[in-house]
Formats: structure tokens, sequence, C-alpha cells
């Protein structure tokens, strides 16, 4: 990732400033990237409101905590960024605290930028306005402590899992995504097909983890309902950094994996499909050459479970 040349400023300070001001864009994008891949995993199937195991709530406090944390840091970056453009002094946001709402809020408020459509407008979906509070809620300390808090109250109950259950009840994904996880959880058998072979399933025990949790259809809508929010934060922050000041780097540049569609942000940062079409190309083949692949007792997951014909995979765009 590279920024246009740093501005002059005032020696080292106005150096230092621009390197922070991308640092800290990188680590905001990470920190949502990192979020929404874990929530993304989360299994969803059976009885949601039975027992809850340690390895379901842990996750989803990790992906909420990196999610919105990295969400916060973003609407900052743009306020921030916002007041140097105005006054010439970045300005303060530290009263802000946690509260993902109001941050959101204030981002709308700049502008206009553009024709305020596209990715500018604020996104709204099934999810609004539940979704935002609710990520406020966690965000600010009654969500995040839960498990903590649990310990010394003695509360038995789970809100931060039971909301998410809602969600996750009310969304869907679309034919791309669904073929994205499937190649995902084919890219699975195929590496292990390959490992056995060569005897080389220690040596890839590690890297195999990444597929060990498949990837949840209900998961991964209220992921990319969550991407959302942070695509519409990143364009404003890009319209705000790109050529509007000397001492303002295009902060766009470390923010590309937020240009995208929902479609093809899921196959590439969450399912890491690395070009979806030749990765379907080489599954295939390997279906066909790779006999043990698919026994009688397994599905093959590029055919159909009725007729058995091949899958033709919708255009990812």
């Amino acid at each position: 990732m590279t920024t246009h040349s740093a501005g002059s400023g005032a020696g080292g300070f106005g150096t230092r400033r621009w390197s922070n001001l991308v640092s800290e864009t990188q680590f905001a994008a990470d920190l949502i990237l990192t979020g929404i891949g874990r929530v993304s995993r989360l299994p969803m199937e059976g009885n949601m409101f039975g027992e809850i195991s340690y390895d379901q709530t842990f996750p989803l406090h990790a992906g909420l905590h990196t999610y919105t944390s990295g969400l916060e840091r973003l609407c900052k970056l743009a306020l921030a960024c916002d007041g140097f453009l105005k006054t010439g002094s970045f300005a303060s946001v530290r009263n802000y605290s946690h509260k993902i709402g109001p941050l959101l809020d204030a981002i709308e408020k700049l502008g206009p930028f553009g024709d305020g459509k596209g990715y500018l407008a604020r996104p709204t979906d099934e999810y609004e306005p539940e979704l935002v509070k609710w990520l406020e809620q966690y965000s600010s300390g009654s969500g995040r402590y839960e498990l903590l808090d649990s310990l010394s109250s003695g509360a038995t109950e789970l809100p931060t899992w039971e909301t998410w259950v809602i969600f996750c009840s009310q969304g869907s994904v679309s034919e791309n995504v669904r073929w994205s996880i499937l190649m995902h959880s084919a890219s699975g058998v195929a590496l292990r097909d390959i490992a056995a072979e060569h005897d080389l399933e220690s040596v890839a025990g590690p890297l195999l983890e990444e597929f060990e949790i498949p990837i949840s259809e209900k998961s991964a809508a209220v992921g990319l309902a969550m991407y959302r929010r942070a695509r519409w934060v990143a364009s404003i922050l890009n319209e705000l950094s790109y050529y509007r000041h000397e001492e303002l780097p295009i902060l766009g540049e470390a923010l590309t994996a937020f240009t995208s569609t929902s479609d093809n942000f899921f196959a590439y940062e969450v399912a890491r499909l690395s070009d979806p079409d030749v990765v379907q190309e080489e599954l295939v083949a390997h279906r066909d050459n790779f006999t043990s692949s698919f026994t009688e007792d397994d599905d093959d997951p590029f055919e159909e479970e009725s007729g058995k014909e091949p899958v033709s995979p919708p255009t990812i765009g």
C-alpha cells in the first residue's frame, strides 16, 4: 500500500503525523476485517437458544470486540480529518468514547460528497436501527464485559448471544456468497487430500485450521451488514483525504478492502478465494482427477444433490 508523498509539514512532526494517519487507518481496517471474518464463522445450526458452548460465545465476543474497536477508530479518523480540513487542526474525538451510534450520526452530517449515493450513502437494511444500537451497547461496556461481569453477578443469561441469534434469523445471503462458501469448504477438502497423499498432514495441519469451522450463511449475512457500515465510513474517509490537502495522505489506499461489492468482499476477504473463477476451475479438476476426494458416503460440493449435475457458479463481479 502506498499513499501520495508526505506533505512538507513542520519537519519531522509533519512526517510523523503523516505516518501516524496511515498506521491508524491500517490498524482500524485490520480490526474490522478480523472481526467480520470471525463472526462469519460462528456456527448457527440447531437450537441456538439451548445449551451454548464457550466455543460459540468466545468467538462472538472476540469478533465484536475487534470490529467495534475498528469501526470506532475509522469514524474518529474521518471526524478528525474533517476538522483538519475546516480549521487546520485535527478535531478532538475523545468525547465520543465508544458510542458507535453518535459517531455514525456525526459521519452522516459531514459532506456532502459527490452525489451522496452508492457507498457514500448511509446503508439501510433489515437490521436497522437495532444493529447499530446493539453494537454501541456492546462497545460501551455492558456487552464486552458481559462474561466477566457474570462471574460476580451470577447472571446466567447471554444477551449478546441471544441478540446475535435474532439478527441471524433476519437476513439472507446472495447466490454468489453461497457459492463462495461452497468453494471455501471444497478448498479445505482438496488441500486435505493433497496433504494426506504426500504424508504432509502434520505440516499442513496449522494451515488447514482455516477450514476447521465452516462459514455459516446466517452469520455471514450479519457480517456483511457490518461490512456495509464500515464501507460507508471508509468511503467518506477516502473522500476527505483524496487530494484534499497536501498534508493528508490518501487514506483510501489503506482501505482497498472496503471498496467492493458485498459479494466480492466476501469472496476475497472472508472466503479467502484468490480468484473465484480460477479456484472453481482448479477444484473441479481436482474432483475429476483425485478420485479419493469424494467417496460414496460424501456429497460432492460441486453437484446438485438430486440430479448430480455440476453446479454452475454465479458470476462474481
